[in-house]
C-alpha cells in the first residue's frame, strides 16, 4: 500500500525536528537539565496520549484522526524549529509528542482496516520497513540538513506534511462493511501455532525491552564517538544502517508464519542481541562496536514486527497498540 510511505515520511520529519531543537539548544548554551527536558517531554506526552488514543480509536474514525494528527504535527514541528524560547519550545514539543502519538496509533488502526483478511503479516512487515527506513533517513540526513537553517527546515517540514496529507486524502478507503484485518484473526498456514491471546503481553514486554536497549544506543553512541574524536558522519551512518537492517528484516520475516506464537525465536533473538551488546562492551573497539550495533538491528526488527503483529491479531486491537506505543515512550524515557 502506498500509504505506508506516510509513517516513513513522518518519522523522517520527527528526527529533523528533534535534531533541530536539541542541537539548537546546545548552540544557545542551555543547561543540561533544560536539554534533558526538551529531549524527554515529548516522550511523556506520547505515553499518555497513546493510552487515550487506544481507547477512542476505531476503524470508523481512524482516517479523520490521522488527518488531524498530520496537520497538527506539521504545524507544531514548524513552531518547534522556529521558536527560540526554552519554555515556548518545551510546550511545542509536549504537544508535538501528543500529535505524533495520535498519528502512529491512528495509522496502525487505519492500516488494519485497509488490509484484507489474511494480509495482516504483510501489512505489519511493510509498516516495520517504512518507519524504520524513515528513522534511518533521519539519522543520515539530520546533521546535513540542519545547516540549511530554520526557514529551510520549516519549508521542508511543510512539504513532507503536505505529501503525507495528500496521500491520505487521495487514498480510497475500503468500505466499513467490507471485512478487514481489524476484525479478522489471522491463523497462518497449516502447521503453524494457533493464535495465543496471551502473546499480547509478550508484545508489550518485547517492545519495551527493544526501546529500552535501542534508545540509549541512539543517544549515547554519537557522544562516545565525539569523545574519541570520530567524525560525526560515521555514527550517523552506523545508526542509519542499524535502522535499515531493522526495517528490512522486520519486513522479510513477515513470511515466516511458523515463527509466530513460539518461544524459541523469542529466546534466540533476545539472547543473540544480549550477546552482541556484551561483546561491544567487553571489547570497545570502534569497528566491533559498529558491527554489533548494525547486526543488533536483526533482533530489533524481529521485536518490533512481533510486538505490532501480536497486538494487532487478537482482542481490543487499538487498545493493545495504544499500550504498545505507550511502552515505546516509557522505554525511551527510561
Amino acid at each position: 500500500m502506498h500509504i505506508q510511505f506516510c509513517p516513513a515520511l513522518m518519522d523522517w520529519t520527527v528526527f529533523l525536528v528533534l535534531f533541530a531543537a536539541l542541537y539548537g539548544a546546545g548552540e544557545r548554551n542551555l543547561s543540561g537539565t533544560q536539554c534533558a527536558w526538551l529531549g524527554g517531554i515529548n516522550q511523556i506526552t506520547y505515553m499518555a496520549t497513546s493510552i487515550a488514543a487506544g481507547v477512542i480509536l476505531s476503524r470508523r474514525n481512524a482516517r479523520a484522526l490521522l488527518v488531524l494528527a498530520t496537520v497538527a504535527s506539521t504545524v507544531l514541528g514548524i513552531a518547534t524549529i522556529l521558536i527560540q524560547s526554552f519554555v515556548a519550545q518545551l510546550v511545542c514539543l509536549a504537544f508535538f509528542g501528543m500529535a505524533l502519538a495520535l498519528f502512529f496509533n491512528a495509522f496502525q488502526t487505519f492500516m488494519r482496516g485497509e488490509t484484507t483478511p489474511g494480509g495482516l503479516a504483510g501489512t505489519v512487515g511493510g509498516y516495520t520497513l517504512a518507519w524504520s527506513m524513515g528513522s534511518s533517513a533521519g539519522f543520515l540526513s539530520s546533521g546535513v540538513l540542519y545547516r540549511l537553517g530554520g526557514l529551510a527546515l520549516s519549508g521542508l517540514t511543510v512539504i513532507v506534511g503536505a505529501a503525507v496529507l495528500a496521500m491520505l486524502l487521495r487514498h480510497r478507503p475500503r468500505a466499513d462493511h467490507e471485512a478487514s484485518a481489524d476484525e479478522h484473526i489471522e491463523v497462518g498456514s497449516p502447521g503453524t501455532r494457533a493464535v495465543n491471546p496471551r502473546y499480547v503481553i509478550v508484545a508489550w514486554v518485547i517492545i519495551f525491552t527493544a526501546m529500552f536497549v535501542q534508545r540509549p544506543i541512539q543517544s549515547l553512541f554519537p557522544a562516545v564517538c565525539a569523545r574519541q574524536g570520530i567524525s560525526p558522519v560515521l555514527p550517523g551512518v552506523i545508526l542509519g544502517l542499524h535502522m535499515a537492517v531493522q526495517g528490512a528484516w522486520g519486513w522479510y520475516i513477515a513470511r515466516f508464519d511458523r515463527w509466530r506464537y513460539r518461544r524459541t525465536p523469542l529466546s534466540v533473538f533476545h539472547v543473540a542481541a544480549a550477546a552482541a551488546m556484551v561483546l561491544a562492551w567487553w571489547r570497545p573497539a570502534f569497528g566491533l562496536q559498529a558491527a554489533m550495533i548494525i547486526l543488533s538491528g536483526l533482533a530489533m526488527g524481529f521485536a518490533y514486527f512481533a510486538a505490532v503483529y501480536y497486538s494487532s491479531n487478537s482482542g481490543r486491537r487499538s487498545f493493545n497498540v495504544g499500550v504498545n506505543e505507550c511502552l515505546v515512550g516509557l522505554g525511551s524515557f527510561a
